[in-house]
């Protein structure tokens, strides 16, 4: 990922987070236009994420959720004010899963893609603070007058698994494909495993422009937990929304 060193007035933060930017490198890694992400280059590294106030409470909580399983980074403070959430969090080791080792390796990259994909699914649900994510997606989509059919029936919701929400390259962080943590974890919850599915087949297809490592994928996370119905669902259901 691009990062550039940039000036960084540590005044602008809520002052519990003031005390961890002094003397430090500031360096922008954003990739979305609804946050600004910086790397602190500090006594320790981390990330500060900014948004706007209530946006990053969902991330804050997963996060939270997701690092007492060693899953994913500690989080170090959590803040808010009239306008703005920063979340502040220990930077994981390691590289995503688009850095130059792992993508000039695409069947490896696929297959542990899909391993560490299993094991998030497999991890209890308990203590999870979102419970309904499924059932959150499909009333945004009926909102917006989507309602797809599979087999000429409309779907019921599952939520069954932890999903993280963007299952994509990007959000995962590895050590030469040793799995080191999920991150931007802003649209997970409770869910159903198809849709961390389809999100896994599309940014494999996407970021190695190329369909030919699906099977891999799906053979590593295991097809028998796939139904081939649900994901035909989901698949329509997240492209009629996009």
């Amino acid at each position: 990922m691009k990062r550039t060193q940039v000036s960084f007035d540590i005044e602008t933060v809520p002052m519990p987070i003031q005390p961890y930017l002094k003397h430090a490198t500031m360096y922008n890694s954003s990739c979305s236009e609804l946050a600004a992400t910086f790397l602190v280059e500090g006594a320790d590294r981390a990330f500060l994420k900014i948004s706007k106030r209530g946006s990053l409470e969902r991330e804050y909580r997963m996060t939270q959720f997701l690092s007492s399983h060693n899953l994913a980074p500690n989080v170090i403070a959590y803040e808010s004010d009239l306008e703005h959430d920063y979340l502040f969090s220990e930077a994981v080791t390691g590289e995503d899963g688009v850095s130059g080792l792992h993508i000039e390796n695409p069947y490896i990259l696929a297959s542990v893609f899909g391993e560490y994909l299993s094991m998030l699914h497999s991890l209890s649900t308990e203590g999870c603070p979102y419970k309904n994510r499924t059932a959150e997606l499909l009333n945004e989509a009926s909102n917006k007058g989507i309602n797809p059919l599979v087999n000429g029936s409309t779907y019921s919701a599952f939520d069954d698994v932890i999903i993280h929400g963007d299952y994509c390259l990007p959000n995962i962080i590895m050590d030469h494909f040793s799995f080191k943590g999920f991150i931007d974890l802003g649209e997970g919850g409770i869910g159903d495993r198809h849709y961390d599915i389809y999100w896994g087949i599309w940014t494999l297809n996407f970021n190695l422009k190329t369909d030919t490592y699906t099977n891999l994928f799906m053979d590593a996370y295991g097809k028998n937990a796939i139904d081939k119905d649900r994901l035909s669902y989901f698949t329509q259901l997240i492209e009629q929304s996009n």
